[in-house]
């Protein structure tokens, strides 16, 4: 649906919330339709593999004993971000679903609308097909879908350099198993010392359960 494809007859059939929202926040000047193009060398840059998610797969598992592993480090705000472009707000008119900066006083100004009220207009617009004539927000489907496009499931620990701390028979698998495979090598020539000192004569080695 374009911003111009609005007829008056469709504006009518909505709900007095929708209504009276289009009327104080016009589609043709607040809508995600008259957003800007995101520029395709950004795009472009934000999308190419780097060199850590190519190194990613030789990495060891995650329940490994080795603790000096550090966490990965934040992304950089002022990166390119697909979901954070969807976010846009034009200074001449602000977008009422972002907070705004004072340049005066160095402080933001919280939204008009809340996330929760966002939400509802979302899913009402969504009812009545016309999500795409409000502004662009973090409740809207299309930055959902982004996003988790871009992130995918944000599971802490789960991350490149990462640990999974896991419980404490997990963490100490490897080791328990590594003990066992020594004592199976070894098994042989303890039979063998068993015998020699007669069968548990002078025997101070004896296994632990």
């Amino acid at each position: 649906m374009s911003v111009s494809g609005t007829t008056p007859s469709l504006i009518s059939k909505l709900p007095a919330r929708l209504t009276n929202f289009f009327a104080r926040y016009p589609p043709q000047i607040y809508s995600s339709l008259a957003r800007p193009e995101v520029p395709e060398t950004a795009a472009a840059e934000a999308t190419t593999p780097t060199a850590a998610g190519e190194e990613s797969e030789g990495l060891p598992s995650p329940y490994t004993p080795n603790r000096d592993a550090k966490g990965h480090k934040p992304a950089d705000p002022k990166a390119f971000s697909p979901s954070r472009a969807l976010l846009y707000s034009d200074p001449k008119h602000p977008n009422p679903f972002l907070p705004k900066k004072n340049f005066r006083t160095g402080k933001w100004v919280s939204p008009r609308f809340g996330l929760r009220q966002q939400a509802d207009l979302v899913k009402l617009a969504i009812r009545y097909n016309v999500e795409e004539l409000l502004p662009p927000g973090r409740k809207s489907t299309e930055f959902k879908q982004t996003r988790r496009e871009e992130c995918g499931l944000r599971i802490k620990g789960t991350g490149i350099g990462q640990k999974v701390k896991g419980h404490k028979w997990e963490r100490t698998m490897e080791a328990r198993l590594e003990d066992r495979r020594k004592a199976m090598m070894e098994m042989p020539e303890m039979i063998r010392a068993w015998k020699q000192r007669g069968h548990g004569r002078g025997w101070k080695k004896w296994p632990k359960r």
